[in-house]
């Protein structure tokens, strides 16, 4: 006679969010807890100094936060930005924006050409090379506040700068103090710090195959013919880049308020100057100065959109 076989249903597995898949998550985090020890630090101070300015600035901006009471007061901060009437703000935001695009279209440039030309320089295998790769590249650790201060010693009406031109017989210059001369000053200054550049140029340098040289040189290509149709086609990434970082650099200068303040008559008053004297210089217009932080981060953001929309002179490879 046949046994009657009395089977027992297995137990089901966990459903989403059940014992099991808890138990699972738990063991997970317990298995690999100290990596998210060590990682800790690093997502509280993200969401600490990035996460949440960013959230309370933007709700900020809709406020007439003065620093201890706020009360709600919709757009008005963003329309007084862009109202022309004397009670507005929209010339002084302007003027603080063309005199940013200024520095930032004539800085730029001129920055990245030279770093570029000192990297071709330093781009070879001589004795004693090395010297020079760290020498330019030195100035770079000096904080930008620092060099400010001694920029602004040097450039003084008794500094260094006219005692040099008194010692070779020339006329002696207003520099930073003069209306006229201030934003060369500065753009002069800015060249100390193109180390970092230099550095990111050498990378791209030395990411280019040699045997392209060697095929040009082979069809009898000179020096400029192989700068033009080999270096720089090829190092188009790195000076994609290189544009990026130096727009919003620019877009954000702001060692210069340690440097001169404002320039005379204003004629250095970069928007990041604009957002922190509106800010902290005497009214706590607040809720103000985050809104015109906001609308520089939508120009700034704007003008990078623009820059990826328009990069199809970047060579990322024959693939691409």
């Amino acid at each position: 006679m046949l046994e009657k076989v009395q089977t027992v249903a297995k137990p089901r597995a966990g459903r989403a969010g059940g014992p099991n898949h808890g138990n699972k998550f738990f063991k997970w985090l317990k298995k690999d807890y100290g990596c998210y020890l060590f990682l800790l630090p690093v997502i509280l101070g993200f969401f600490i100094f990035t996460v949440y300015p960013v959230i309370s600035s933007l709700l900020y901006s809709f406020t007439d936060y003065n620093g201890i009471f706020f009360s709600k007061i919709g757009a008005f901060n963003f329309a007084k930005l862009f109202d022309p009437s004397e009670n507005g703000l929209f010339k002084g935001v302007a003027f603080s924006f063309g005199i940013t695009f200024l520095w930032a279209i004539i800085s730029i440039p001129l920055g990245m050409v030279l770093s570029f030309m000192v990297a071709l320089l330093v781009n070879r295998e001589v004795k004693g090379v090395g010297v020079f790769r760290l020498l330019y590249y030195m100035p770079t650790i000096i904080p930008g506040i620092a060099m400010s201060f001694i920029w602004a010693d040097v450039f003084r009406e008794a500094g260094l700068a006219n005692q040099l031109l008194l010692t070779l017989g020339l006329p002696t210059s207003k520099f930073l103090e003069g209306e006229n001369t201030a934003l060369a000053t500065l753009i002069l200054t800015g060249v100390w710090g193109i180390g970092g550049n230099i550095i990111m140029w050498l990378a791209a340098l030395r990411n280019i195959g040699p045997e392209l040289y060697e095929a040009a040189s082979l069809d009898g290509a000179g020096y400029f013919t192989k700068l033009f149709r080999i270096t720089i086609p090829m190092s188009t990434p790195m000076i994609f880049y290189n544009l990026i970082n130096a727009l919003i650099a620019a877009m954000q200068a702001f060692d210069v308020y340690a440097m001169v303040g404002r320039g005379p008559n204003d004629c250095l008053y970069f928007i990041s100057i604009r957002i922190y004297e509106t800010a902290f210089g005497g009214s706590n217009q607040y809720g103000l100065a985050c809104s015109l932080g906001w609308l520089m981060f939508i120009v700034i953001a704007a003008l990078t959109l623009v820059m990826f929309k328009t990069n199809k002179w970047v060579n990322y490879g024959e693939g691409e």
